[in-house]
């Protein structure tokens, strides 16, 4: 049987508390044992979403942390369980995964297990776990050509077209004379930029899978998008196959996507309701597709009304509806999965923007325990309590985010940012300005970090 995504909803009390477990040690910090824990979860059940993303950020700040000896002992330990997986790959590929995961575990940048859960993910058919183990790999080395190559052959194997794209991108870009690498860029870019997704049904999944590959018109509708032509081309196959009788989940998932792709973000809101109905239960994912076409909708109307130079009482009256829309949305996801952290983080982002810090601040607190977005819950909360005027604790908090940051990307930069502001409020102009050099040097276009940079200067040499 094909493995599936499966969100907290879908596993069982057991396995919801062991998840819960872990996510509260790798929020204490405990790397280790949230690592352990989370292992064993997603041994039990690979296609918990939830687990495997969070395993995978635990897992990547121990690799980072490891000094080259720490990692040479860990590949040494980690033998025992490649060749396990080697072993079980050929009869038994959801026990090569198993094995995989123990390797993993030790250290993630393991180049043999890696390419092991890959090549075992696709035997299982789980296509998702199989790229979640190549994007990691191509990661890795993003110069290496025969990773790439391997990379290139499994995701077309598995059906995975926007990493197929990025690979043959960066191939193409890296040998821009070589036609065979051009002629694949170009296929690569035709292909549907869709997410194969799958919610529950009639029938098994491998009965799904099978059903797919009998009919015609599934295949065809699954093949090459080459423009918007083509997605209308698409929305009048799948209209057409739904007045011939096909009430297919999948079929209308299809047709909602398509919808949203070509604006017609109305229609899409009604197949997504239909699926809905069909299912009988409202899934996060579905819930945020809806969301994501209603907020289009409105956003719409907020460029009619700019274009038509509407008064500017308008348009925030617009902006307001997006802001109580998602307020409501989210609480009530919060309320129907209470330890799913991504929630809480998105629902404190809703707080933050509506100007409710105490709410905001509450949830940033707990949103903080999920590594994917323990980063930059750190730096709101800073800025919550810089926004309540708590500049100490404030510049406490920014300082031990930016600990944890070692390269200056975007949330760094953000960090930094707002930890400058804090500094200037309490009129420490000096530890200020280092925060805005920092930023300068790595980005003179970031928000107004220029003209904070020549006013600063500009004031030096007046004196």
């Amino acid at each position: 049987m094909a493995i599936v995504k499966k969100s907290f909803k879908d596993v069982t009390t057991g396995v919801r508390a062991v998840y819960q477990k872990g996510a509260d040690m790798i929020g204490k910090r405990q790397l280790d044992y949230g690592i352990e824990l989370l292992k064993q979860v997603v041994q039990k059940e690979p296609g918990f979403m939830d687990a495997r993303n969070m395993l995978r950020a635990a897992e990547k700040e121990k690799a980072e942390s490891m000094s080259g000896f720490a990692k040479f002992i860990a590949n040494i330990k980690s033998l025992r369980w490649i060749l396990k997986a080697q072993t079980a790959a050929g009869k038994n590929p959801v026990e090569a995964m198993t094995y995989t995961e123990e390797a993993l575990a030790l250290n993630l940048y393991s180049t043999q297990a890696l390419n092991l859960l890959a090549t075992a993910a696709k035997n299982a058919d789980a296509g998702f776990i199989s790229s979640e183990a190549l994007e990691i790999l191509v990661d890795m080395d993003p110069e290496n050509e025969a990773n790439l190559r391997s990379a290139a052959d499994l995701y077309q194997a598995v059906g995975d077209s926007r990493n197929l794209l990025k690979v043959w991108t960066r191939l193409a870009n890296k040998n821009p004379d070589n036609l065979e690498f051009q002629g694949k860029l170009r296929e690569a870019a035709a292909l549907a930029t869709m997410e194969a997704g799958k919610w529950d049904q009639e029938g098994s999944a491998a009965e799904k899978a099978r059903a797919a590959k009998k009919d015609k018109k599934a295949d065809v509708g699954d093949r090459i998008i080459r423009a918007e032509e083509d997605i209308k081309n698409m929305i009048a196959k799948f209209e057409d196959d739904i007045a011939h009788g096909n009430e297919s989940v999948d079929l209308r998932r299809k047709l909602a996507e398509h919808y949203m792709r070509s604006g017609r973000f109305e229609d899409s809101i009604k197949a997504y309701q239909f699926i809905v109905e069909k299912m009988g239960t409202l899934d996060p994912a579905i819930d945020r597709c809806i969301e994501k076409a209603t907020v289009a909708i409105i956003n719409r109307k907020i460029e009619e009304l700019k274009a038509a130079n509407a008064p500017e009482e308008e348009i925030r009256a617009q902006e307001q509806v997006i802001l109580d829309y998602k307020l409501e949305r989210y609480e009530d996801r919060v309320r129907l999965y209470p330890n799913d952290l991504v929630c809480r983080y998105e629902l404190a982002v809703v707080y933050w923007d509506r100007n409710e810090v105490d709410k905001a601040l509450e949830q940033f607190q707990l949103a903080q325990r999920n590594p994917a977005h323990r980063l930059q819950a750190m730096t709101y909360l800073g800025r919550c309590f810089h926004a309540k005027g708590q500049n100490d604790m404030a510049v406490e908090q920014f300082n031990n985010v930016l600990a944890e940051m070692p390269v200056m990307d975007k949330d760094k930069m953000s960090t930094l940012y707002y930890l400058g502001i804090t500094y200037e409020d309490i009129g420490d102009g000096k530890n200020a300005i280092e925060c805005f050099k920092q930023i300068y040097s790595a980005n003179v276009n970031y928000l107004d970090v220029a003209q904070r940079m020549n006013d600063y200067y500009a004031k030096n040499k007046k004196n």
